[in-house]
Order: C-alpha cells, then sequence, then structure tokens
C-alpha cells in the first residue's frame, strides 16, 4: 500500500500564519472559538498542524462558499 506523503508533513506556528495571511491574535481566536483545525501539542512550546487537516479545512470552506 503507498504511503501518502502528506499524512506526515507537520506545519509550524509561523508556516500556518504565512499560508493564510493572519497573525497570531487571529490565529488563537480561531482556534478558542473552533473555527480552525486543532494542532497536535508535542509540548507546551511545540505545536504542529498537519497538512492534510489543514487542506481538508481549506475543502471544506471552500465547499461551503460555494
Amino acid at each position: 500500500m503507498p504511503i501518502d506523503k502528506k499524512t506526515h508533513i507537520l506545519l509550524s506556528r509561523s508556516e500556518v500564519l504565512d499560508r493564510y495571511g493572519i497573525g497570531n491574535t487571529t490565529l488563537y481566536r480561531w482556534l478558542s472559538d473552533g473555527r480552525f483545525v486543532e494542532p497536535i501539542r508535542f509540548g507546551p512550546r511545540c505545536i504542529r498542524w498537519k497538512l492534510q487537516d489543514l487542506e481538508a479545512w481549506e475543502q471544506q470552506r471552500q465547499d461551503a462558499a460555494e
């Protein structure tokens, strides 16, 4: 069975901010409002988002806009 490399790609907070053109305040507001993908927490100062989860979230937003 082939492995989808996207399932293993993790993005840092700064990469997520750059991807969506938002700042820290917006990111944490979206998280607290439940409007954004929950990150994986590796420790108190290390969080990452799965690229696959972000792409699914983007697709949901696009589908809702249509």
